[in-house]
């Protein structure tokens, strides 16, 4: 369902790009289905946030075989760039009422938790350069960023890049 391509020769190269405009290049140009990225610049460093449906069944915490191709992707970017991401996982309210969680929290914690586990352990990301997070609903899309579609429903890779992000 994903093309998996390999990062391309200019990251290649073994240079570690530094400035949040350069870690956003990265990405832009090695992730896949970029009409459902949405790339955020704050003063933590970059959001890549993606729909939550590519990685998970709407009811399910599994993630699922196709999107594991683009985790790779994202696994290969992050040992490329060295920098410690956050993964934080999102759903618009009561998604949990078909799954066995209690809450929307729970059900988002336990999706974030499977990509970290994912990356540290297929991709080799070191642990303590992957944390992970579950909202629930509480961190929607509203009138905070120009999206496409609901992407309340969303999984972010916040790459932590303080001192290179521009005001």
């Amino acid at each position: 369902m994903f093309p998996c391509t390999a990062l391309e020769n200019e990251t290649a190269t073994g240079y570690i790009q530094t400035s949040t405009d350069d870690i956003e290049t990265i990405f832009r140009n090695n992730i896949p289905l970029q009409d459902s990225v949405i790339y955020t610049q704050v003063p933590r460093g970059l959001v890549v946030s993606l729909d939550s449906l590519i990685f998970f069944e709407e009811d399910s915490d599994e993630i699922s075989e196709c999107s594991k191709c683009v985790l790779d992707i994202i696994g290969d970017i992050l040992l490329f760039i060295d920098k410690p991401c956050i993964i934080e996982s999102n759903t618009p309210k009561n998604t949990y009422q078909k799954t066995c969680y209690r809450s929307d929290w729970e059900l988002t914690m336990v999706r974030a938790e499977k990509i970290a586990d994912y990356l540290i352990k297929v991709r080799k990301i070191p642990p303590e350069k992957i944390r992970a997070a579950g909202f629930g609903a509480m961190m929607p899309f509203d009138d905070n960023v120009s999206f496409k579609g609901n992407l309340n429903r969303r999984i972010d890779f916040v790459i932590l890049n303080r001192n290179n992000t521009p005001h």
